[in-house]
Formats: C-alpha cells, sequence, structure tokens
C-alpha cells in the first residue's frame, strides 16, 4: 500500500469550512479513483495545522492522482484561509493495523 500526506496551514476559524468543503466535494472524488483505500484528515485546532493522508493500493494508483491531490490541497487551503507552502510526501505504508 502507499499513501500520499499533505500538510499545511489554516485559519482556525475556517477550518470547519474547509472541512466541509472538502467532504462535499473531493471525496467521493477519491472513492471514485481506481486503488483507493482510504483518506484521513487531521486537524489541530489550536494551531490550524492540518494533515491530510489519502492510501492507495499500488505506487500507480497514487501517481495516477496527482492532480486531483494538488487540486484539493489547493483547494483546502484556500477555503481555509491558508497560506505558505503546502508540503506534500508520499510513503509506502509498511504497517498498517486499522481494519
Amino acid at each position: 500500500m502507499h499513501a500520499r500526506s499533505g500538510a499545511f496551514q489554516l485559519s482556525t476559524d475556517r477550518i470547519d469550512d474547509a472541512v466541509e468543503a472538502f467532504r462535499t466535494e473531493y471525496l467521493a472524488r477519491y472513492k471514485e479513483q481506481s486503488g483507493y483505500k482510504g483518506f484521513t484528515l487531521m486537524v489541530n485546532r489550536q494551531s490550524g495545522q492540518v494533515l491530510g493522508v489519502s492510501f492507495w493500493e499500488s505506487e500507480s494508483d497514487l501517481q495516477a492522482t496527482d492532480e486531483l491531490g494538488n487540486e484539493a490541497r489547493q483547494e483546502f487551503q484556500s477555503r481555509g484561509g491558508g497560506e505558505g507552502a503546502i508540503e506534500r510526501v508520499d510513503w509506502e505504508v509498511v504497517v498498517d493495523d486499522m481494519p
């Protein structure tokens, strides 16, 4: 399994708006992609830090969704009043204990 993470900073008072927009506009699109295994989105409401991680069956499935991932990260940051660089990292998942 492979994963892609995106980390960035949002305005603390706009986190809920950004999360709702992601849920309604992007999550279904992720689920339609070949090799999709899941998505985890974490926020720190005090600092405005956000970390999203998408999980994919293979490295090629992950790479095939690069454009969708870029679009989703940019839109999420924009909706959340965020600025600055988005840190994107690709991973190989070597241990996964979630059902």
